[in-house]
């Protein structure tokens, strides 16, 4: 898979694409700023293509939903995993259509999602509200669902991280995660999703850098055992092996350049694929034709992988595209609908708001390892709802990193305050946000304190005993704007 920098296809990146001859094309947020941009660009790549006598482009983005999202600000994205694993199946499935439909409107064929880990290890740093449930019938049973949608929408689904990213306390990006389980336990758990998700008909499946010692010594993207023994051979997975990002430092920085790009190749893998410049994507490349001329790797691998992207290309009517229709609210409300079914009540009961009261409203902002800013405005979200509505309400936002003169604004603020709402955003990673809010919760001497966790639930219970606590399992807009209506009763 190729990527480049920007949502340009530059002179640069053209020659390294025009030398790697790639199967598809990655893209991450810097690459897209509007849908209407977003197709062009695709149809220009698509066009290059046919300039050079390749077959259609697989064109591909990580699109989960929830706090794992690509597309800008003038498209939806739909609750993520675990705030819509409970859902019935037919709101999952039309959460997944609302995707699909978006991204094949601008001209991506592939998602990489659903996540279908099972994220039972609560210290996880990666998965956590990105997987569907804690278990893994709640994993199979979303998972089916999604997948499903997609396929019905002609957007090609990629199961996520084979042969399991959830009970893990490491971050791939950042080391190299290893599950100590034994394989009874695997099969019953980390590996059910995925058989579920290949017995529905799930066409693609992205590798894990992760070491199972009970398969291999070397995590799954590296591992023949895994990747040709496991999914091929024993699950019957006859579809498409992507590996997750080679620059991710659990390969990179552990296996090296070349040696790590063909013995993902040599251990079953089809399409790699890594978020570098394309300079060091020609460098793999070259890893591939070296290795294929000196006889390290058999021609056969990649006719073998030659035939069944032909045949994932056949059954997506890959470089068919629809028309590109008005922008409208299709996707917003049926988005915002869903999301308003995936907030939950501690409680049960949850009470509205009362809008006489003094209400304070302390927002903490957090931005992921991977962001550089908030292009959604999430905070404006929820500035602009609640004191809309309440017009006793002040809403303090908290900055991603707070200073002294943010904290004493949000001290002096809950100094007269009815009502408190505290809402996090993993505070269980983030000590300074529960630490802050113990001190506010103090201060106000509030007669009603609501607790809202805006991502993990995890962080359900920091703040001790307070009256109610909210779980929204992710923040995009969507989700804000039906948390507003919860809060306010409107």
């Amino acid at each position: 898979m190729f990527r480049f920098r920007g949502p340009e296809f530059t002179g640069e990146a053209r020659y390294a694409f025009r030398v790697i001859r790639p199967s598809g094309v990655l893209f991450f947020a810097d690459n897209l700023t509007s849908r209407e941009q977003i197709r062009v660009l695709t149809d220009e790549l698509q066009a290059e293509a046919r300039a050079q006598g390749m077959p259609p482009l697989l064109i591909a983005a990580d699109q989960e939903g929830g706090i794992v999202t690509r597309l800008p600000v003038d498209m939806v994205t739909a609750p993520g995993g675990m705030a819509i694993g409970h859902l019935s199946p037919e709101d999952i499935e039309e959460m997944s259509r609302v995707t699909a439909r978006q991204l094949l409107e601008a001209g991506i064929n592939v998602n990489f999602a659903p996540t279908v880990d099972v994220n039972n290890n609560p210290a996880n740093p990666v998965i956590r509200t990105r997987a569907f449930g804690e278990t893994p019938e709640v994993v199979s049973r979303a998972a089916v669902a999604f997948i499903r949608g997609h396929i019905e929408e002609k957007v090609i689904p990629t199961v996520k991280h084979f042969p399991g990213h959830g009970d893990t306390s490491v971050d791939s990006h950042h080391g190299l995660p290893v599950i100590d389980q034994p394989i009874e336990r695997l099969r019953s758990v980390e590996l059910a999703p995925f058989q579920a998700s290949i017995d529905a008909g799930v066409p693609a499946v992205m590798s894990a850098h992760i070491v199972f010692p009970a398969l291999d010594e070397h995590p799954a993207t590296l591992s023949h055992r895994i990747l040709t023994g496991l999914l091929r051979d024993e699950m019957g997975f006859q579809g498409v092996i992507f590996t997750d990002s080679m620059s991710m430092d659990a390969i990179s920085t552990r296996y090296g350049h070349a040696a790590g790009t063909v013995q993902a190749k040599a251990a079953g893998v089809d399409v790699l694929e890594s978020n570098e410049t394309p300079a060091l994507l020609v460098e793999r490349h070259q890893a591939l034709v070296a290795a294929l001329e000196e006889g390290t790797l058999p021609v056969e691998i990649f006719e073998a992988s030659g035939q069944r992207l032909a045949k994932l290309r056949e059954q997506f009517h890959i470089g068919e595209l629809p028309a590109l229709g008005s922008l409208d609210a299709r996707f917003h409300d049926s988005a915002r609908k869903v999301a308003a079914r995936t907030i939950r009540s501690a409680t049960g009961a949850f009470e509205r708001l009362d809008p006489s009261r003094k209400t304070i409203v302390v927002d903490f902002q957090r931005l992921r390892h991977f962001e550089f800013g908030d292009p959604f405005n999430l905070g404006r979200v929820i500035q602009q709802g609640i004191t809309g509505r309440l017009p006793n309400a002040t809403v303090i936002t908290l900055g991603h990193d707070p200073g002294d003169a943010e904290i004493a604004e949000a001290r002096e603020a809950v100094g007269n305050a009815e009502t408190l709402v505290l809402m996090t955003r993993d505070a269980t990673d983030n000590a300074y946000q529960a630490e802050i809010g113990r001190d506010l919760i103090a201060r106000a001497g509030a007669g009603r304190v609501v607790h809202v966790a805006l991502r993990g639930p995890y962080d359900a219970g920091i703040f001790g005993d307070v009256d109610d606590t909210l779980l929204t399992y992710g923040d995009p807009a969507v989700t804000l704007e039906a948390l507003v209506e919860k809060l306010t009763g409107q």
